[in-house]
């Protein structure tokens, strides 16, 4: 994925992943809306920002999943913004012609990657979820109901069941036609290697943000190395499950930081 950074974010995450929220641009449906708008945002002066771009053959990072991207107040701090190519007054149809589904289709691959590197489910919240602190997708439109403002994207005629297919197909690696041969958190587990302490890897971050998501959020959520802080956190969390509280991070204890 190319990156173009945004000039406006804020450094770190304020707290864990617990959103993906989805925006649409109110920009033109071209090969290079995605660039275009990853421009804007390293280049304009309003404070905005999103993490990654959609159009329908490429995907742009603007901010890293690290930091903290300025797209919808209140789902900020604990989102991860996408913005597609398209506009909220777009029927379904118009969501699903070939331009539209070659996008869903980069934007699946995004989210789905973000569903698993934090343990977020393919499910869109309601307004009480999200409220409540539930873990899931949501529209701009559903920040903006919890939260206040006045954004309505991705509009009323947005292909959430399809959008959300794509998403969990590309978890899969498979297609509608044919049936998974693992749950979804085995698929997901059986990529993650064994953790133990003294490793230093990007595993050990996602280690962390899973822990915070479950309520043992370490002190820095930042760090790839596995301390004497996180072995403390990840027995905590063991014993919490009724796993051996060995601190080695294997198939049972990915299984219930994953869990949906």
């Amino acid at each position: 994925m190319k990156t173009v950074q945004a000039r406006h974010y804020h450094r770190g995450r304020l707290r864990p992943v617990r959103l993906v929220i989805v925006h649409d641009m109110e920009w033109a449906e071209t090969p290079t809306t995605a660039e275009d708008c990853a421009r804007m945002f390293a280049t304009m002066d309003r404070e905005a920002s999103a993490h990654v771009c959609v159009d329908n053959n490429s995907a742009v990072r603007c901010v890293a999943d690290a930091d903290t991207a300025w797209a919808a107040p209140g789902a900020n701090a604990d989102g991860l913004q996408l913005e597609m190519a398209g506009f909220a007054r777009q029927s379904r149809a118009e969501w699903l012609d070939d331009y539209s589904t070659a996008m869903l289709g980069q934007a699946a691959q995004v989210v789905a990657a973000w569903c698993v590197k934090y343990g977020i489910p393919v499910k869109r919240l309601s307004l009480a979820e999200v409220k409540a602190g539930k873990r899931g997708i949501i529209g701009h439109v559903d920040a903006t109901r919890a939260y206040g403002g006045s954004h309505t994207d991705p509009g009323s005629g947005f292909p959430w069941d399809v959008f959300l297919d794509l998403v969990k197909q590309c978890m899969k690696g498979d297609t509608p036609s044919k049936e998974p041969s693992k749950s979804w958190t085995e698929n997901v587990v059986n990529d993650l290697p064994t953790l133990r302490p003294g490793d230093e890897n990007w595993d050990v971050k996602t280690l962390r943000w899973l822990l915070g998501a479950r309520g043992y959020p370490p002190k820095d959520l930042l760090s790839k190395k596995y301390d004497d802080e996180l072995k403390a956190d990840v027995v905590t969390f063991q014993a919490g499950e009724k796993l051996d509280p060995d601190s080695i991070v294997g198939e049972k204890t990915w299984g219930k930081l994953l869990r949906r």
